[in-house]
This record gives structure tokens, C-alpha cells and sequence, in this order.
């Protein structure tokens, strides 16, 4: 009997690396991951190229990692004893209080400042106003709710060293201070997720109509539809799987006309339309955010019949999917351009469109690391 005890822990192992290896054996493989939203790698190519060279061999090691049994518990596990053991973040997304994920703190440095050159010679040849804001992270915004053990937050000191640089013809929306005092009894980003809210969105739509020339419609003129479970990026990365997921809010005008609002967009030769903001179908994929706007596309065009006039160019990044929404109010087409994909002179667009302004809008993060602004010009 002592022996059986003595060799206990020997068979245990053994048995759980048979059990483990019948159950890759039977289980069927997966191509997506819905908890860390991404595709999960292929059996790899086996001949002798690949095989001399270890690109087999170092595919396979990630393909057996990706679709071992019980993955997710595992995953799940080890993010649980990094945060137990002191590495909170070591998966470049810190948790803080109240159940809220923070993106580690984004690099300023050159990009930024190459870009805020970008702007400015943009801004200086353009005979249509130039209107910029950036949003920060919601680890500046919020961090009250940080741990004790971050990296330091420099959005004030990235932003105002990039709007140093602007020049005057870029009319500059800063939001820092209306975020950081909003935020004290408001959730302006989402927990599980880097993007601001709704709410969040409205704050800096309210903040830009006094610069931009608009009147920004009231709270009240607007009925809040919520759509429960959302679990956006950073929980992905993080794989803190307790974590509860977060609402999402469609902000509806309640006086706007039926079918008022068409949606345009344009991928090269692929095109689609709506007659809403909100694209619903996406609500039923495990990332819904793009129900605003349908996500990423290379140019937008949205157009409100209950508003006579107005032309507005959005240069942006996702963010800017929960406020234009708002700026459609106040004009009649709005064109969104995302210079990843769209790869042309946004200064002959606006001229082509008669433009009345540019709004330029990103997140810090985004701006930082942004390397597409050269197609302004």
C-alpha cells in the first residue's frame, strides 16, 4: 500500500496525459474562439520544406495549444493565478476596482507628433474649418479605479504636446477635464471593453456643438434602448472570465422621422445600406460593438432627411461610430473616411462633396500608433 501511495502522484499524471490526449482525439476542433474573439490556428503544412526549416514544428506547438480540451478553463485559470500572484496586467490589460479592465497606457513619442504635423499642413491648405478632438483612455479618465501597481497614464502631458503642434487653423475640442469630472458618477467607457459608451459619446458630441456651431439636443430628446452582454476586447485578452459583461445603449431621437436615415458603405467594389444607425444583425455576434455603424469600412456615407443642409467629414477611428449618430442631427450627410482602408486624398474628397467642415476625432491610443495620416494630402 505504501508503494500505491509513493506512485500515486506519478499515475495521476499519466492518467490525466491519456485522458487529455483522448480528448483531443475525439473532441471536435473548433475554427473561433468566441471568449478571446479570434481565429484559432490550423493543422500546419507538413513536407520537407517545413519540416527543415521548424516552421512545422513551431505551428504545431500553437495548434496543440489552441485546441487543447478545456482550453478555456485553463486559460481562464491561469489569468486568475497571474492576478493572485501580483502580475495584475501582465497580459497588457490591468483589472481595477468595480469590475473594470484597463488597456495598459498607450507610447506618445514621434508618431504622435509626425501626425500632428500631418494635421497641421492639412489643416493650413484647407479653406474648410478644421475641427479636432482626442479622446483619452479610460485609465486616465478613470484612474481612481486603477490598481495599485500601473503604469503611469500620460494622456495629459501626450495630448498637450500633440495640440502644441496643431497650429491655429485646427480648432482643437479638449475633453480631458469634462471626462475626468463626468466620470465621477457616470460610466463613460465600457468595463469590459476600450471603447467609451454611448454616454460617453454624448458628453463629447455636447462639448464639440460649442466650438463646431451646433446646439447640441438635450438628454431627454433621446430614448435609450439597453442591450445586455457584451464582452468586449479587453476581456478577451484578459481571459477573467468572471467578470460580469457590460450593457450596451442605442441612443434614439425621438422626433426623428421614420426611415429618415440612410446608411451607405463603400468597400471597393462592395457596397451596403441601412435605414438606421444600427446595424442589429451584428448584436448577434459575440463582439456587438459594430452595431454602431457596422463597424470599420473604408468610407461611410449617412444621410438624415430631417436635416435640410450640411456637409460633415469624419476622419476617425471606431470610436467615432457611437457620436456620429449625434452629429447626424445637425447635418443633413455626414462621410465617414477611415484612412487604414481608405487609401485617397481626403483634401480632393472634400472638395468634391463641398464640404462645410472636417472633424478629425481618435482615441489617444489609436493616435499614437496611427501611421495613415499621410492620405489627408
Amino acid at each position: 500500500m505504501k508503494k500505491v501511495f509513493q506512485y500515486l502522484p506519478a499515475f495521476l499524471f499519466c492518467g490525466f496525459i491519456f485522458v487529455m490526449m483522448g480528448l483531443w482525439l475525439v473532441l471536435p476542433k473548433t475554427l473561433y474562439s468566441p471568449q478571446e474573439k479570434r481565429t484559432l490556428a490550423e493543422f500546419p503544412e507538413l513536407n520537407g520544406n517545413t519540416l527543415l526549416n521548424g516552421d512545422f514544428q513551431k505551428k504545431l506547438d500553437t495548434y496543440l495549444s489552441d485546441h487543447m480540451p478545456g482550453r478555456n478553463f485553463f486559460v481562464g485559470v491561469n489569468a486568475v493565478y497571474d492576478l493572485a500572484s501580483g502580475r495584475n496586467g501582465s497580459k497588457g490589460i490591468y483589472l481595477g476596482e468595480d469590475g473594470y479592465l484597463f488597456p495598459k497606457p498607450a507610447e506618445g513619442g514621434e508618431n504622435l507628433l509626425k501626425n500632428a504635423a500631418y494635421i497641421k499642413e492639412f489643416a493650413d491648405d484647407s479653406d474648410i474649418p478644421v475641427y479636432m478632438t482626442v479622446i483619452p483612455s479610460s485609465g486616465y479618465v478613470n484612474r481612481d479605479k486603477l490598481p495599485w501597481n500601473h503604469e503611469s497614464y500620460r494622456d495629459n502631458e501626450w495630448i498637450g504636446a500633440f495640440c502644441g503642434q496643431l497650429g491655429e487653423k485646427v480648432h482643437f475640442v479638449d475633453v480631458q477635464e469634462t471626462f475626468v469630472e463626468t466620470a465621477a458618477d457616470t460610466q463613460l467607457y465600457y468595463k469590459t471593453d476600450h471603447h467609451w459608451t454611448s454616454r460617453g459619446a454624448f458628453e463629447c458630441y455636447q462639448a464639440l456643438g460649442k466650438t463646431m456651431g451646433y446646439t447640441p439636443l438635450a438628454e431627454s430628446a433621446f430614448e435609450k434602448e439597453t442591450v445586455s452582454g457584451f464582452y468586449g476586447t479587453s476581456y478577451a485578452k484578459a481571459a477573467l472570465w468572471f467578470l460580469p459583461p457590460d450593457d450596451i445603449e442605442l441612443w434614439h431621437n425621438r422626433s426623428q422621422g421614420k426611415d429618415a436615415v440612410k446608411v451607405n458603405i463603400k468597400d471597393g467594389a462592395d457596397s451596403k445600406s441601412n435605414n438606421s444607425y444600427f446595424f442589429r444583425e451584428q448584436l448577434e455576434n459575440d463582439d456587438k460593438y459594430p452595431v454602431f455603424l457596422d463597424g470599420n469600412h473604408s468610407l461611410v456615407r449617412i444621410t438624415n432627411e430631417d436635416v435640410p443642409t450640411g456637409t460633415l467629414i469624419v476622419i476617425k477611428d471606431s470610436y467615432a461610430h457611437t457620436i456620429v449618430p449625434f452629429l447626424s442631427q445637425h447635418y443633413h450627410d455626414i462621410i465617414m473616411v477611415d484612412l487604414r482602408y481608405y487609401k485617397k486624398e481626403v483634401s480632393a474628397l472634400a472638395a468634391q462633396e463641398k464640404a462645410d467642415a472636417i472633424l478629425l476625432l481618435y482615441s489617444l491610443d489609436n493616435l499614437a500608433a496611427d501611421t495613415n495620416l499621410s492620405y489627408l494630402f
